[in-house]
This record gives C-alpha cells, structure tokens and sequence, in this order.
C-alpha cells in the first residue's frame, strides 16, 4: 500500500482504526447494555421507575452496540477505491464522531434529566446523526459514481 499524507499514514490505517474502535466499541456497549440487564435484575428503583431513563439508556446501548458493528462493518469500505484520499478520511472521521456522540448522547440525556424531558446531553445525538449521514453520504456518492 502507498503511504498518504492526507491520512495520516498507510491507506490500511482507516480499516484498521475501525476495526480496533469497532470491537472497543461493541465491548463498551455491550457492557452497559451487562449493567442495564444488572439494574433490571435487581429492580433498581433508580432505573425501574424513571421511564424516560430507562428509554434514554436503552436507546444508547442499542444506538452504541449497532454502530459498533456498522463500524466493523465498514472496514471493508474504508479503502474504497472510488473516493479520493481526504473524502476517505472525511467519512471515516465522520462515522466515528457519530458512533461516539449519538449514543452518548442518549446516554447523558438519560442519566441527568428533568421530569419528562431528557437532560442537556440528547443534544449530543442529533449531531451525531447528522456526523453519520456525512459518512453514509461521502459512501453513496461513491457508490454511484462508480469505480475510479
């Protein structure tokens, strides 16, 4: 592989920066969603009788452990032939930014809250979806532009 200023090292280094921050990822989410299941067990008052914790929590484990996967799912991409070396960077950069902010972002929302409303933190998840459709849109348009 040649090396490439523009991303910081060898083209290899993108997969392998998702795989590592896939499977830390998955560990991570996979262990709150462990800690969730802990909380239900033993009927956690904390957790049981605040609804809008429990939904907030739920969709950062799910929203953590899915994009996980995406991420390890990416590898495969993350040398596509069809972009140029900084649109490659760009979408990587921006499907980890996404995979961190949303569900950190249901995460905070849920652990400080007001009554029915989540805390400041859901703020987080929005942009992070935004940071995701900035990856799946630098991904499609490569994808119809064919290979290079």
């Amino acid at each position: 592989m040649s090396v490439r200023k523009e991303t910081g090292g060898t083209e290899e280094g993108l997969a392998r920066r998702h795989r590592r921050f896939g499977w830390t990822s998955l560990f991570v989410w996979m262990s709150a969603g462990l800690v969730i299941e802990t909380l239900h067990g033993f009927k956690a008052a904390a957790y049981l009788l605040d609804p809008v914790r429990r939904e907030l929590w739920t969709l950062a484990h799910f929203h953590g452990s899915l994009l996980s996967v995406v991420n390890l799912a990416y590898v495969r991409w993350a040398e596509a032939p069809g972009l140029g070396a900084a649109a490659r960077v760009n979408a990587s950069r921006s499907l980890i930014a996404g995979s961190v902010l949303m569900p950190l972002g249901f995460l905070l929302g849920g652990a400080f809250h007001y009554e029915g409303d989540p805390g400041f933190g859901i703020f987080l998840a929005p942009i992070g979806a935004l940071a995701l459709l900035v990856a799946v849109w630098v991904q499609m348009r490569a994808a119809w532009s064919g290979p290079k």
